[in-house]
């Protein structure tokens, strides 16, 4: 191998490295991108998860799906109890929802998203069949606040926010909190402090291309 295609290699490796994680705020294009199918559970992606639950434990949330940390897979976590010494800690990997049940309203955050809080219609109950880390498969009717952000995170790894499902006039009242979201994610890009749309989205596609279905 001659020095270019060492380099070039060397360059392809660091890309679909998942290394250091980190939140990410709207609207970073991770947030609106459909997740893909993973199909390799590597030590990386074992490491990813378990920075994922610091990351969401940090930041007091219940929930966290792979595209708030900038990883275009579809997996999600949760632990309804928001504490490292409290819940069950659950993954939750190429997830399917189905039979959707009921109503239910109720007041919703998002880590990527802080500081917006509204009220969001749900079904009350829904089931999901997903596999855990270690493989297993996951098939549970679920309900209460479990259920909620199960959706929740589901609607993440769609490319969907909870704004998405607001009622017209919460939504123009959100619509002031996205637009200070936006112009400071602007400046940030502006500055060199975030990387551009361009590059960002070429990581993703690096990583997805790294263990996801072609």
């Amino acid at each position: 191998m001659n020095d270019s295609s060492a380099a070039a290699s060397q360059t392809a490796d660091t890309a679909t490295t998942i290394g250091q994680l980190e939140l990410v705020e709207f609207p970073h294009p991770a947030l609106r991108r459909v997740s893909r199918a993973v199909v390799r559970i590597d030590e990386e992606l074992r490491d990813a998860v378990r920075q994922m639950f610091e990351i969401m434990y940090a930041e007091q949330g219940v929930g966290l799906a792979a595209n708030q940390v900038a990883l275009p897979y579809r997996l999600f976590i949760v632990n309804t109890e928001g504490r490292p010494d409290a819940g069950e800690e659950l993954v939750f990997i190429n997830p399917q929802l189905s039979k959707p049940r009921g109503t239910a309203v109720q007041e919703e955050g998002c880590l990527s998203l802080p500081g917006v809080r509204m009220d969001v219609r749900r079904p009350a109950r829904v089931r999901v069949k997903a596999y855990s880390l270690s493989g297993e498969v996951i098939d549970a009717d679920l309900d209460g606040f479990l259920a909620r952000v199960v959706q929740h995170e589901f609607d993440h790894i769609e490319g969907r926010l909870f704004t998405d499902r607001l009622s017209e006039a919460s939504a123009m009242e959100a619509s002031r909190a996205l637009d200070g979201f936006r112009e400071i994610f602007a400046g940030k890009q502006d500055r060199g402090e975030v990387l551009g749309d361009r590059e960002i989205t070429a990581r993703l596609d690096a990583l997805e291309r790294a263990r996801c279905q072609a």
